[in-house]
C-alpha cells in the first residue's frame, strides 16, 4: 500500500501558503471539524488544483533545472536540486506521517468556508494536531475528511487512495527522514 501511494506523491511539491489562525477563543469553540491531514494530501496530488498551482510551480523548476543544467550551472542544479529534494520530503511526510496541510488548504478556502458552513463546525483541525485538540477539548468533533477530499474533485482512483490511507496508522515523522519509499 504504502509503495503504491507513494508512486502517487513522487514528484509532487508542496509550498508554504497557511492558512489564517482562527481567532476565537478556546471557550467560543463549540464543534471543530478534524481530518486526516494524509487524506487531504492524496486527494491534492493530481488534482486540478494541484496541476494549476503546484503542477506550474514544478514544470517552472523543472525549466530551471534544464537551463542550469546546458548552462553548466552546478550551483544552481544543486540548488534546485535540494529544493526540489526538500518539498518531495514534505509532501511524503504529509501524505503518510502527520504534517500538517494547511499549505494544500490554502488552495481550497472557499470551500473551506462551505465545509465549515454545512458541518457546522468553527474550525479545522488535523486529527493529529494533539496540542490544538487540547485547546478545545470540550467541543464537539465531527469528521469532514470526506469533504476535503471531495473538495479537490479527485477522480475515483485518487479518492479511493485518499480514503483508504485513513485504514492504516500514520507513519511516525522521525522514520520518513531517510525513508524516501
Amino acid at each position: 500500500m504504502k509503495t503504491k501511494l507513494w508512486a502517487l506523491l513522487i514528484g509532487t511539491l508542496a509550498g508554504a501558503h497557511p492558512v489564517p489562525a482562527e481567532e476565537a477563543g478556546a471557550e467560543d469553540i463549540k464543534r471543530i471539524g478534524i481530518y486526516d491531514s494524509r487524506s487531504v494530501a492524496i486527494a491534492f496530488v493530481g488534482s486540478e488544483v494541484y496541476k494549476k498551482t503546484r503542477g506550474k510551480l514544478l514544470a517552472a523548476k523543472m525549466d530551471e533545472q534544464r537551463k542550469a543544467r546546458e548552462e553548466g550551472d552546478k550551483k544552481k542544479l544543486e540548488e534546485l536540486e535540494a529544493w526540489g529534494k526538500a518539498q518531495q520530503e514534505l509532501l511524503h511526510r504529509q501524505g503518510f506521517s502527520t504534517a500538517p496541510v494547511d499549505d494544500i488548504l490554502a488552495h481550497i478556502s472557499g470551500p473551506l468556508a462551505e465545509i465549515r458552513k454545512e458541518a457546522n463546525v468553527q474550525l479545522l483541525i488535523s486529527k493529529w494536531d494533539r496540542k490544538k485538540l487540547a485547546l478545545h477539548e470540550s467541543a464537539e468533533t465531527v469528521d469532514v475528511t470526506v469533504r476535503l477530499v471531495d473538495a479537490f474533485k479527485p477522480n475515483e482512483r485518487q479518492r479511493k487512495h485518499a480514503l483508504e490511507i485513513r485504514k492504516h496508522d500514520p507513519v511516525p515523522l522521525d522514520e520518513l527522514k531517510d525513508d524516501p519509499e
